[in-house]
């Protein structure tokens, strides 16, 4: 069940500071309202009884010079998140994970970080290449491979082969990198359990 959110329209406070403080209390937030759509959409159903776990989650990159990213909007934009981690390439990933009980409307809610090291000397060379007459940069190859540059926070796809190769390192795990943090998901189970 998916419920449309306007999630540039909320937190605007909060991505004009573009702190890792103000990404967390972000995507808090977002689990927060999407949960509310989903809990509408639930009572308004006739076969939903109890016994349903709702969950609800967000994630956006934070970068040390643009701030809070979500899904790049056009290939302007991610053309510039690209050239962001070739010159500052350290992100962390914010995520968040909220579970609710339905219809005791128990609820836990965990956040998450992992950071990206990028190999920025590699991701400017490819940006030079692709200025050449014929040349590809990354998002011209992922763009041409349909990957979902525009679905993804920070247009940032660490599971992409393509991508890979210009990753160094990864503090955390893949899974909160990609946006649930499996971890955070079972440590919000057992405190519905706990309740």
């Amino acid at each position: 069940m998916v419920r449309p959110v306007d999630e540039r329209g909320i937190g605007e406070d909060l991505r004009q500071e573009g702190t890792i403080e103000s990404a967390t209390k972000l995507v808090s937030m977002l689990a927060e309202v999407k949960r509310g759509g989903v809990l509408e959409e639930l009572k308004e159903m006739k076969e939903a009884a109890g016994g349903r776990i709702v969950l609800t989650a967000d994630q956006v990159v934070t970068h040390p010079t643009l701030g809070i990213l979500e899904k790049p909007e056009s290939r302007e934009e991610a053309e510039q998140f690209m050239m962001a981690y070739a010159n500052v390439p350290s992100v962390t990933t914010v995520g968040s994970v909220m579970l609710t009980e339905w219809p005791s409307m128990k609820t836990s809610l965990k956040t998450f970080t992992s950071t990206v090291r990028f190999d920025g000397e590699g991701l400017k060379k490819d940006m030079e290449k692709g200025k050449e007459e014929g040349g590809k940069t990354l998002l011209d190859r992922l763009i041409e491979a349909d990957a979902p540059v525009y679905d993804c926070a920070g247009g940032l796809m660490i599971e992409n082969p393509l991508v890979k190769e210009f990753i160094v390192g990864v503090d955390g795990t893949e899974d909160s990198v990609l946006g649930l943090s499996r971890r955070s998901v079972l440590e919000c189970y057992r405190d519905l359990k706990e309740k």
